[in-house]
């Protein structure tokens, strides 16, 4: 073993103790080996508490790759909720549920799971019949995929005002009647709305699951949450065999 694999072993070993620790607080007494909660203040508790726990976790997203999650809250979005992610990366979501799963003894394959639902588009991008999306142009036609796909990335001015996403490449909101250009408010900040819904599965950051490559792929949020669960403990089944 080097020394690079030296130090992560040690490290790992630590953050999982760290992992199971935070769970035990988290859920005290009542911790179990499946955990749902439904309430949105207790969703926006907890996924508060493990964003900003010194266990490290990385989050594993509806579309694909994965993001370190760092803290929830409330959002002006009557019923839904923001997550932080690394970068101040901000989404918007409509939590459904959040179960916590305790897969076997070793917390490495403990994990929570937000269910999340889909919500209306802000309507800064117009929807196009088929008839028009013919004579689209190559930028609406991947602005119609991506949020398809992703969801709706935006633009934020302030709670709840949204505008093209590209306003924030452009760096101001016109001219003024003096041909002077308006700037962006201080309170300016990008926004992923994920109107389309999914599930996001956290891990602890040194989980081997994340390590492993084809796992960004958003496997997680092709089956159910009972179904993923179960992937998940025949691969804890499978480990133990070797």
């Amino acid at each position: 073993m080097n020394t690079y694999e030296e130090k992560y072993a040690k490290t790992k070993e630590k953050q999982l103790v760290l992992w199971k620790e935070m769970v035990h607080r988290v859920f005290g007494e009542n911790q179990n080996d499946l955990i749902k909660i439904t309430d949105r203040n207790q969703i926006i508790e907890i996924l508060n508490a493990v964003g900003t726990d010194e266990a490290d976790n990385h989050t594993f997203l509806p579309t694909s790759g994965g993001l370190d999650l760092h803290g929830a809250t409330a959002s002006h979005e009557e019923g839904r909720i923001e997550l932080t992610f690394e970068g101040r990366t901000t989404y918007i979501v409509n939590p459904d549920s959040l179960t916590f799963h305790q897969v076997g003894e070793d917390p490495e394959w403990w994990y929570f799971r937000l269910n999340t639902k889909p919500f209306k588009a802000s309507g800064v991008y117009e929807e196009t019949t088929p008839v028009e999306q013919v004579f689209e142009s190559e930028l609406d036609k991947e602005v119609s995929w991506s949020m398809s796909y992703y969801g709706e990335e935006v633009l934020e001015l302030e709670a709840g005002v949204y505008v093209d996403y590209a306003v924030r490449e452009i760096g101001h909101l016109g001219y003024d009647e003096y041909g002077n250009s308006i700037p962006l408010p201080d309170s300016a900040r990008t926004v992923h709305r994920g109107i389309n819904g999914g599930s996001y599965a956290i891990f602890s950051k040194y989980a081997l699951y994340n390590r492993v490559s084809s796992t960004y792929d958003a496997r997680h949020n092709k089956v159910s949450d009972d179904e993923f669960r179960v992937y998940i403990n025949n691969i804890v089944n499978s480990l133990n065999k070797k």
